[in-house]
């Protein structure tokens, strides 16, 4: 399975030519796609907020599609770890992106989609494999 993060949903959903063709080549070759649920609910809060009921039926068809994983103790175990590396180095990050790198890792994702530069930060202290979409 490869994850995807919450800038990498957003860019696909707003029709974002790089990160749509990286979606597609991955559903061609039938590996699966998840999403962390802390993601939906990036995704969710500012659409709930706007009452942008469209776009928030677009957002749960896409989830839909995906394999949508859980913040169990699993991942929050892993997510520790991985916010202790980062303090004991000195580099904190954003604390749902770290929750979101402990759920691919507890759920054996084999890669993280992201063009979010925190986890740079997250793969040097944790087995997480990490490929950057670069917008331009």
């Amino acid at each position: 399975m490869i994850l995807i993060d919450t800038t990498v949903a957003i860019d696909f959903l707003r029709g974002e030519r790089k990160t749509v063709s990286r979606i597609k080549a991955i559903q061609a070759r039938a590996d699966s796609i998840g999403m962390s649920s802390l993601s939906f609910f990036e995704l969710l809060h500012p659409l709930r907020h706007r009452k942008l009921e469209e776009q928030e039926r677009a957002v749960r068809s896409f989830v839909h599609q995906l394999s949508l994983l859980a913040l169990d103790s699993e991942a929050a175990d892993e997510s520790a770890e991985i916010m202790g590396a980062l303090l004991r180095i000195g580099q904190p990050v954003n604390a749902l992106d770290v929750l979101i790198a402990g759920t691919a890792i507890a759920n054996g994702a084999e890669m993280i989609l992201s063009n979010d530069e925190d986890f740079q930060k997250i793969a040097k202290v944790s087995d997480l494999k990490l490929e950057i979409i670069r917008k331009k």
